[in-house]
């Protein structure tokens, strides 16, 4: 056994494997396509006078609330057919080794450090003398996006954001690939690759000093408790001030 895998600690013993990972990434990425295809879709052959905000409750909505049931289907069954059959403890959905009350620091202290970062890099860009976007891709954007919304469809988009979608990432990015590279690399490898992958996904480059504080966090969560659970509270914890803030603004 060669030195890299010596020093690798596979969490739980799982069997996921990268390949795994990546195959539930790139259908992860094919549904959210798809939708924005038929969002785009239903935008040119919808009749002229429906309002602007249908679709964005449309496509918003099927985001958070239909893509992860479409993921993980087809994940299932395209897994099921490429083995080994995964289990929930390979994917972190287990109960944690030790009551994690440890949560009523690590919640705080993961959302404190995280806008941190983001106020670092907001400071080194007007320092440097850039600026920040404003093309209306930052959180400030998403706000006033959800401010405009009835109350209804914001409550509603609110539920999947806050309970929905960080579920469905846990188990994707901390369950399957953070696990996955805790099989080849040492531990601290695993956490840093998760969370700057975790990052990227997030695309908008002004959240993403945000995202990879707050991925270190759920890593290292993951890797102290050997369950996704407490990672899930944090991220829950984490949406739920988003939405907190955006919807303070109806």
């Amino acid at each position: 056994m060669n030195g890299r895998n010596q020093r690798a600690r596979p969490l739980l013993g799982t069997h996921v494997r990268l390949r795994h990972t990546a195959l539930i990434g790139a259908i992860t990425v094919a549904a959210i396509g798809l939708v924005l295809v038929a969002a785009r879709i239903g935008v040119l052959l919808a009749p002229s006078h429906w309002p602007d905000m249908f679709w964005l409750v449309s496509v918003v909505g099927a985001l958070l609330l239909i893509t992860p049931l479409v993921v993980c289907v087809a994940g299932h069954l395209v897994l099921m057919r490429r083995g080994p059959r995964l289990r929930p403890h390979d994917l972190g959905l287990t109960w944690p080794n030790r009551f994690p009350v440890g949560l009523l620091l690590w919640v705080p202290s993961a959302i404190v450090t995280s806008a941190l970062a983001t106020g670092a890099t907001l400071g080194l860009v007007n320092t440097f003398g850039g600026s920040a976007p404003a093309d209306g891709s930052g959180p400030s954007a998403t706000s006033s996006l959800v401010a405009e919304l009835p109350p209804g469809a914001a409550l509603a988009i609110a539920a999947g954001m806050v309970i929905v979608f960080p579920l469905f990432e846990e188990i994707v990015c901390r369950g399957m690939l953070h696990g996955a590279l805790s099989r080849h690399v040492a531990p601290w490898a695993a956490v840093v690759l998760s969370a700057l992958l975790f990052s990227v996904l997030h695309v908008t480059p002004l959240v993403m000093p945000y995202v990879f504080v707050l991925g270190l966090w759920l890593a290292w969560l993951h890797r102290r408790y050997e369950s996704i659970l407490p990672a899930v509270v944090l991220h829950c914890c984490n949406n739920a001030l988003v939405a907190a803030l955006a919807l303070s603004a109806l």
